[in-house]
């Protein structure tokens, strides 16, 4: 009889368990479905859908699926509720959702509307390379560019136009005597069919303060049409200009002959000693319109003094002075005590 009672016992449980269980559920959590839907009534597919509960701030959120269905559980939400609905070309959606009397299913269905977003202006400056400020080569051309700061990290003075263009592939630097200049020659031609440019203006042998110039270009063959007035070789260089941001640097330069290598075959009247010290500073005058910028250079020079005394054979040969005749001659004077 007790095994009889038992058996009933466990059938009663059984049928009335789930109900008891759903009861439950629906009770302490939610579900909150529903359809999300453009102005036709056609599906939006990947319409963001937030749900937040009122009472204890917490927010749960789905993406509808294909059919614009979504499907939510909200455990412990306390029947108040606002959605959010997003989705991409249609204007948001807010709604409160309340729970009626013990309705554990909460259908929330939005019909959304097309939304038109007005975007900002968006301004393109075209620029030649914003990293190094260094213009690229035109078509057809064989040179070689070099920005201002590169030209502070080589052994150069970068006020020398004829010691910059000896970098370039092709040119041959020719030094400079008691009455000409240093120059570089191009394709074994004069020194006079080279051009030097500053901003694309004839500069002829000047210089510029080293923290004025922003690129050099050593242009050795070239098809451009634009350029011309030239054989042999072109140095453009390019100067600084100023920026909506108040900048400036300083740089300093020193050649001394006691820091180099020593070199047998070397002029000894063409050794100097130089200290150089040039500055550049810029800012705006009108933001994105009007610029200055303004730079100086202070340069001393030392030369050594010219003389036989202290010329080698080396040097003599590359004046057509024979070593033998320099040596009777200085022998003549020592004889007469000079």
């Amino acid at each position: 009889m007790s095994s009889r009672i038992l058996k009933i016992a466990g059938l009663l449980l059984c049928v009335f368990a789930p109900a008891a269980a759903t009861a439950q559920v629906g009770s302490t959590t939610e579900i909150i479905t529903g359809k999300i839907t453009g102005p036709q009534g056609e599906p939006v597919a990947g319409a963001r859908v937030e749900v937040m509960s009122i009472e204890t701030q917490v927010t749960r959120g789905r993406t509808t699926n294909d059919k614009g269905q979504y499907t939510l559980l909200f455990p412990d939400g306390g029947g108040q509720y606002r959605v959010t609905v997003k989705a991409i070309g249609f204007a948001p959606d807010v709604a409160t959702l309340i729970r009626q009397a013990d309705e554990d299913r909460l259908v929330h269905d939005v019909r959304m509307s097309k939304s038109t977003q007005a975007l900002a202006a968006v301004t393109v400056r075209g620029a030649n390379n914003p990293q190094t400020g260094v213009e690229r080569s035109t078509a057809g051309s064989t040179e070689k560019v070099l920005s201002a700061e590169q030209l502070f990290r080589l052994p150069v003075d970068p006020a020398d136009i004829a010691a910059i263009a000896g970098l370039a592939p092709g040119v041959v630097s020719l030094s400079g005597t008691d009455s000409t200049a240093s120059s570089f020659s191009v394709a074994g031609q004069r020194p006079d069919q080279n051009q030097i440019t500053l901003d694309g203006i004839s500069f002829g042998t000047g210089s510029v303060p080293s923290e004025a110039v922003r690129s050099t270009r050593v242009i050795t063959n070239t098809y451009d049409v634009a350029r011309g007035q030239f054989t042999g070789g072109q140095v453009a260089s390019t100067t600084r200009s100023g920026t909506n941001v108040i900048q400036g640097s300083v740089g300093a330069n020193r050649n001394d002959p006691d820091l180099e290598f020593p070199d047998s075959t070397a002029s000894t009247f063409s050794k100097y000693t130089q200290n150089q010290l040039s500055f550049g500073v810029g800012g705006p005058l009108a933001q994105d319109r009007a610029f200055w910028f303004g730079s100086g250079q202070w340069r001393g020079r030392i030369d050594g003094l010219q003389s036989l005394l202290s010329a080698n054979d080396a040097l003599l040969a590359r004046n057509n002075v024979s070593s033998d005749s320099a040596a009777k001659f200085l022998g003549l004077l020592n004889g007469y005590g000079v």
